[in-house]
């Protein structure tokens, strides 16, 4: 037996699987109980877009941490992002005021962001080419369980109980059960060690945070990071603003936008499966391009609709095309740069571009939506005009300019570098 067969493999998929269901908690339940944070500290709906906005800046400043696994290693570079996670979330739960939670939360992001990088860069390094987007998917989708976890939470009551809104965040300390585990269980993967100790490497720059810009990465650094950017620009902030959608303008209660919010939740889940088996046999680029019209239309028709009926299976097929999306844009970020620059790449795609498209999308929904001060006045009409214009968009610039990465040989991309 060796210490990379099908069974550590399956643990391996475990402990990744787990990080990233927190990510998604984390994710989905600020939004959640946003209605609560804000009349239990005080705050208003143009405040909830500020708070938004600044909490993922932390996802953004993320891209700092994020980088680091090219120098330290992707094993030890996770292990530090759940520590860091575990603390940041039981500071919130402790929040006495707004900029307390606010602070924390940013703190949160910072290793959340993080995590999420490591933890797809683990994936493309440590499974088999034919099997990397059906595991992309796998790990992609816990992503949307922590969402329902959050629901099923709300539904069981949770909000009800003495702790209220801050029970929630008390649930994300969990992690800390994760650290013993993979300590003793997780290697480092072997691309990283094999470049690592390649002799024929060590011209290679794998400190700075500017290699990934070089002529040989530039385009694919820019297309990559303005799709993910576009995309995440709308399906960030419907994330973060559909439960409060739900119960102020729709009119459900908590309880019953939790038990939705559960219901779409699975249908994301499968999403993200389905999404990772198509694309292994069809290529990143089509379907994404499928993911991205499923996610316009329906995702147009979750925040118009005021029919509590009609509301539940566009939210289904809103999450399944839109979240599932990013088992595509994941590969996308990953697959296309050799190991040394790997996670430079991913950060910044993700925490450079697509993290400040969610900073802004929330921002800009959060302002033009207020139903007071806004603009727009309507939180739902600012979710569907903020789709119609960045969804297309990201379908452009991922056909014309994104490579297809189905078939990528990351040895052979490896050597050609250390040549």
């Amino acid at each position: 037996m060796t210490d990379r067969d099908a069974r550590y493999r399956r643990k391996l998929l475990v402990l990744l699987s787990s990080a990233t269901f927190f990510e998604g908690y984390d994710n989905y339940v600020l939004a959640f109980v946003l209605a609560l944070v804000l009349g239990g500290l005080g705050a208003s709906e143009a405040d909830a877009g500020w708070i938004r906005g600044i909490t993922a800046l932390g996802a953004a400043a993320a891209f700092f941490l994020a980088g680091q696994a090219d120098r330290i290693g992707r094993r030890r570079l996770l292990l530090i992002t759940i520590v860091g996670y575990t603390a940041a979330t039981a500071l919130t739960a402790l929040s006495p005021g707004l900029w307390w939670l606010t602070v924390a939360q940013f703190g949160a992001q910072v290793f959340i962001g993080a995590e999420w990088a490591v933890a797809i860069t683990i994936v493309v390094e440590e499974f088999p080419r034919e099997h990397r987007g059906k595991t992309l998917g796998i790990v992609a989708s816990m992503n949307t369980l922590g969402g329902i976890f959050v629901g099923i939470l709300a539904f069981l009551g949770l909000q009800d109980t003495a702790l209220g809104w801050r029970a929630f965040f008390l649930v994300g300390l969990i992690p800390l059960a994760l650290i013993a585990w993979g300590r003793r269980s997780m290697l480092e993967t072997e691309r990283y060690v094999a470049v690592r100790d390649d002799e024929r490497g060590v011209h290679l720059d794998h400190t700075s945070m500017l290699e990934p810009w070089k002529p040989a990465f530039r385009t694919t650094v820019l297309a990559v990071g303005l799709v993910t950017f576009f995309r995440y620009f709308v399906i960030s902030s419907g994330a973060f603003w559909w439960a409060y959608y739900a119960q102020q303008e729709i009119g459900m209660s908590v309880a019953t936008s939790g038990l939705y919010l559960a219901a779409a939740g699975l249908a994301g889940a499968t999403g993200f499966l389905v999404a990772g088996r198509l694309m292994d046999r069809f290529g990143r680029k089509p379907i994404f391009e499928v993911y991205m019209a499923g996610a316009l239309v329906f995702g147009v028709w979750t925040f118009q609709t005021t029919n509590t009926g009609a509301e539940l299976p566009a939210l289904c097929l809103a999450i399944f095309f839109g979240l599932g999306s990013v088992s595509m844009t994941s590969a996308f970020a990953t697959e296309p740069f050799p190991t040394y620059v790997r996670s430079r790449a991913a950060a910044w795609c993700r925490n450079a571009f697509e993290i400040v498209g969610g900073v802004l999308g929330a921002l800009v929904v959060g302002i033009l939506g207020d139903h007071v001060t806004g603009r727009v006045g309507s939180i739902g009409d600012a979710m569907a005009l903020i789709t119609i214009a960045m969804l297309p968009a990201a379908m452009i610039v991922c056909w014309r300019f994104v490579p297809e990465t189905n078939a990528e040989d990351m040895v052979a991309m490896d050597e050609a570098v250390r040549s």
